[in-house]
């Protein structure tokens, strides 16, 4: 086991946010957590976190990369104070949370299968796409699947997918298969790309528009400066700030007032929310 510093960061806020589909939490308030090479079993005391893994090859770098502990978050929320008085509420409350960098493979499909679906739904089909075509990883007497490999997934057929039980997302699957084989190194190329063109070049995978574009590059490529626009965040705007527009008016509106960390501050409006003050929306 291994100790890491994790500042004033909260684990379970984290964790728990939405974010993230591939994690169980245990009894003794623990978590474990499956990542794109391994399992790990986290918890925190403090301000640090105890990790555990059935892999502790670098272990502490995997950790604080997963974890974004790198990132000056501090720095970010008080810069962020600057550009909106009001939203210093929000920031304030909003300090422990951090989007997790998770790997761009899982991101790519996990946000397909996301498309018009609830989140229990949503972890299901993972996790049955996992134990279908993953490797297994036994960790404290459990089994767990790790997401499937680029070699594998590539291979996938759409009888492949029956057992899956995704209803229309199977053919968004196979357009995404297709993309893969076309751009083994997608997310190499997505690094060297600026976010408007990662964006488009993303939106050639059939069913992939500007919103689960964006959360691929949010979830996947912390590309703080996109952010998914849907109906929950358009009456977040309207209620909190009084702004009423259409999608292209409020993505001008927020990327005005939050710049490259637009993003995240999408994140933090739903954290708020969903966890503080449920009357906004």
């Amino acid at each position: 086991m291994i100790k890491v510093f994790c500042g004033n960061m909260n684990l379970s806020e984290t964790l728990l946010s939405g974010q993230c589909f591939r994690f169980y939490e245990l009894e003794d308030e623990s978590f474990d957590v499956i990542l794109s090479d391994r399992v790990i079993n986290v918890f925190q005391s403090g301000k640090y976190l105890f990790v555990d893994s059935n892999n502790s090859n670098d272990l502490k770098n995997v950790v604080i990369d997963y974890f974004d502990l790198n990132r000056d978050y501090e720095k970010i929320i008080n810069d962020l104070k600057k550009k909106s008085l009001n939203f210093v509420e929000v920031l304030n409350c909003c300090g422990s949370y951090r989007v997790l960098k998770q790997d761009p493979l899982e991101m790519l499909f996990s946000y397909i299968i996301s498309q018009n679906n609830n989140v229990k739904r949503i972890m299901g089909s993972i996790e049955l796409f996992c134990k279908s075509y993953g490797n297994v990883v036994n960790f404290r007497n459990k089994e767990y699947y790790l997401f499937p490999t680029y070699d594998k997934i590539i291979g996938l057929k759409s009888e492949d997918l029956q057992v899956l039980k995704i209803g229309f997302r199977d053919k968004y699957i196979l357009s995404a298969v297709e993309f893969l084989k076309r751009n083994k190194d997608f997310a190499s190329t997505i690094n060297n790309m600026t976010t408007l063109d990662a964006l488009n070049y993303l939106m050639q995978i059939k069913g992939v528009g500007m919103k689960v574009a964006s959360c691929i590059l949010l979830f996947g490529f912390a590309r703080f400066d996109t952010f998914p626009i849907d109906t929950w965040v358009m009456k977040f705007v309207k209620n909190f700030y009084g702004f009423d527009g259409n999608i292209f008016q409020i993505k001008m509106f927020l990327e005005e007032k939050f710049d490259t960390n637009v993003g995240l501050c999408i994140q933090y409006m739903f954290h708020y929310n969903r966890n503080i003050n449920k009357k906004i929306i």
